[in-house]
């Protein structure tokens, strides 16, 4: 139910409040240890596995 909830409200968000939305989290993600890192992805992925995806990869490049 959660996760769900939170999926209708990412996918009802116009591109440009995603893209923030996913540096935001970047922005908060770079500076705390792999393992946090890894778990606050996974949780991203249930919610939607495209935006979880996506913030894996970026954060990869830090």
């Amino acid at each position: 139910m959660v996760y769900k909830q939170a999926n209708e409200k990412f996918l009802s968000l116009s591109i440009k409040e995603k893209e923030a939305f996913i540096r935001n989290v970047i922005e908060s993600l770079m500076f705390v240890n792999e393992d946090t890192q890894k778990k606050v992805v996974d949780c991203f992925k249930k919610v939607n596995e495209e935006l979880g995806v996506s913030i894996e990869k970026q954060l990869s490049s830090f």
